[in-house]
Order: C-alpha cells, then structure tokens, then sequence
C-alpha cells in the first residue's frame, strides 16, 4: 500500500481530460493518511482509511471539482465535520453531502492543502 501512495506522491497526479482548447490538468498530491485518489468525470475519489488526511491540489484552468471521501470502496465517510484549506480556494468549500464537497480552483493558483476530517472516523 505504501508503494502505491509513493506512486501517487510522485506520478499519479496530472489528469488530463479533452476539452475546448487547452486541456484540464488537475494535479492531486496525496499529503498525510491518503490512499488513493482516483479521478472521473470532473470529480475525485479520495481513499483515506484513518478519516483524517490531507492532500494538495491544483489546476491549469478554473473548474469546479466534486471531491468524494471514503475509508474504502465499500464504505464512505459519513459525516464530513471539517474541511480545512490552506491557500486560495478556501473561500470556495461547498459542502454537497455528507461525504461530498465541491472546491472551484483557479487556473496556475498555487496549490492548496486540504485537510478533510469525518466526524464518524476510526
């Protein structure tokens, strides 16, 4: 497991999607306690096992991007009680569920933390 997070913290994170001129690029750098993040139709899933974990993220273009939580592919957070942000976006945290939030990023910003607790953790 922990090769895998090394080889997020060093590779996984540009996704590339098509698009009207320049393609999207958002890079997500697991932090602290993240599994893994998967990307798909303008939203990722974040694994963190520990319902605790941080993670940098930034874009090359202003998007909206819908950030689902979970401990694992069977069992999603419960109840999000924080979403810290450390840089620009922090203004721009909108929660959607209880395991869902919604962050607008900003083209070539630099990259924000986040740190994402669910109140229900291990």
């Amino acid at each position: 497991m922990k090769q895998h997070v090394k080889a997020l913290a060093i590779g996984l994170a540009l996704f590339t999607l098509a698009g009207c001129g320049d393609k999207l690029q958002i890079t997500a750098t697991p932090v602290k306690g993240v599994e893994s993040i998967q990307y798909h139709q303008s939203q990722l899933d974040v694994y963190c096992e520990t319902g605790i974990c941080q993670f940098d993220l930034l874009a090359n273009e202003d998007t909206d991007l819908k950030i689902n939580m979970h401990y694992s592919q069977a069992k999603p957070f419960e109840k999000i009680e924080g979403v810290s942000v450390t840089g620009k976006m922090g203004s721009s945290v909108k929660m959607l569920s209880g395991n869902a939030f919604q962050v607008s990023l900003e083209a070539n910003a630099p990259a924000a933390t986040l740190q994402i607790v669910d109140y229900y953790r291990n």
